[in-house]
């Protein structure tokens, strides 16, 4: 078995916890150890039955030495921040699918990317690294998605889309066939894209529409 920690023991670390125990039921992979959260109010205590060992200096110890991590954080400029912290302390990600996902042929999903109970992935498809695939998500053939995305529950992307880096698409939004959403934009809950969305802006309604631009330093470098 594996060693990891879940980095978040928020709400959605929670339902991330609730993937790895689906994974060892089907079989047993993961020795979990716990959450990694640098709020200090949550260290040391229990979360969902697990301990909150420590912040993310907790990797500098010596007791974290072939650990893995998942990094159960929703807001994609934050899990970027915290990514590239562990990543310079040498700490090794995983990847983690639900039992229940359907994934078709040729599909290739990234380091650290977060796939969650049924999700369906059909054909050709790339998944970048640290990518989030909530609840019930579906993604049509010859789709990208970039790096640290963020698919919340019931989102439905048609074929042949590219969803760029750091995209954050809301509860239950649909695209078309062959769209592009731009690096750090949103698309708000309920949404159906049906043209493309450039860099950096927050779009919303039936269809999409663009109301307001995000800053470009929602880059994390």
């Amino acid at each position: 078995m594996r060693k990891v920690v879940v980095v978040g023991a928020g709400g959605f670390g929670k339902e991330v916890m609730d993937i790895l125990e689906a994974e060892n039921k089907k079989s047993l992979k993961w020795h979990i150890l716990g959450f990694i959260d640098d709020n200090p109010t949550l260290q040391h205590k229990e979360v969902r039955g697990y301990k909150v060992l420590g912040g993310t200096d907790w990797f500098s110890q010596q007791e974290s030495k072939g650990v893995q991590a998942v990094v159960a954080i929703g807001d994609n400029r934050v899990r970027m921040k915290v990514v590239k912290r562990l990543t310079a302390l040498g700490v090794q990600f995983c990847t983690i699918i639900h039992p229940s996902v359907t994934i078709g042929h040729n599909v290739r999903i990234g380091t650290g990317t977060i796939i969650a109970a049924g999700c369906i992935l059909t054909s050709d498809i790339r998944i970048g690294d640290h990518c989030i695939l909530n609840l019930g998500t579906t993604i049509g053939h010859d789709t990208i998605l970039e790096d640290f995305v963020n698919l919340n529950p019931g989102v439905h992307i048609s074929g042949s889309n590219t969803i760029c880096e750091g995209a954050y698409i809301g509860t239950g939004a649909v695209t078309i066939q062959e769209i592009r959403i731009g690096e750090w934009s949103i698309v708000g809950a309920g949404a159906v894209v049906i043209e493309n969305l450039p860099d950096h802006v927050v779009a919303v309604g039936v269809p999409a529409r663009v109301v307001k631009s995000t800053p470009n330093s929602a880059r994390v470098d």
